[in-house]
């Protein structure tokens, strides 16, 4: 398992100390444990994380050898949105401990319904934008210690209501393609009967 990772020498490196070991290499080590018990379920929480590019599709496709080979399900608990949309059949897009939005990955990153997830998706580094600042999500993440029973994103969203202070939004389907987003926005839309293709929510800056 050690070799499959790609950890050199395996044979003298199986008996080293975590300490002897670069934070890329244990990591390896890691996923070689997690994989090594043939799980049905592997959740993988940033697996990639320390990892050079080489190794991550390395590590990627072994897990995705494992799923097909064994049928198993992956769950990828991941920051970087270029491994979520190359491994990833659903994303839940989740703030500050509350799930925001789901739905099959090409649609939701194509055509992001949160305000939180827009924001995410509009941060990115882009190779193609002009040199200049890159767009960011205004204030910080609230306190979680006792957090009220409110929608977490509102101090920062920009179509943040009065109801969105008071009580947390509930996830509502958007669409037969299973999209689903919890937001007091899309929740005025289904009561009034306005279709969602037709709301006006402009992207997070």
């Amino acid at each position: 398992m050690l070799r499959l990772v790609g950890i050199p020498s395996a044979e003298k490196r199986i008996n080293d100390y975590p300490h002897q070991m670069s934070g890329g290499m244990r990591q390896r080590v890691m996923t070689a444990m997690a994989l090594a018990c043939d799980p049905d379920l592997l959740i993988a929480d940033e697996p990639t994380t320390s990892l050079d590019v080489t190794i991550q599709a390395r590590i990627l496709d072994l897990i995705a050898e494992l799923q097909d080979r064994h049928h198993a399900s992956v769950l990828y608990i991941s920051h970087d949105l270029a491994v979520v949309r190359s491994v990833s059949d659903r994303v839940a897009v989740m703030y500050a401990g509350q799930l925001v939005e789901i739905g099959p990955t090409a649609r939701l990153l194509s055509e992001p319904s949160h305000p939180y997830t827009r924001g995410l998706l509009a941060a990115r580094p882009q190779g193609r934008r002009e040199r200049g600042r890159l767009q960011a999500i205004a204030g910080t993440v609230p306190e979680l210690v006792d957090p009220p029973p409110a929608c977490r994103f509102h101090p920062r969203c920009p179509h943040a209501a009065p109801i969105c202070r008071r009580q947390e939004p509930s996830l509502l389907r958007l669409d037969s393609a299973d999209h689903q987003v919890a937001c007091f926005l899309y929740h005025d839309a289904a009561r009034v009967g306005v279709p969602v293709a037709d709301m006006p929510l402009e992207g997070t800056s």
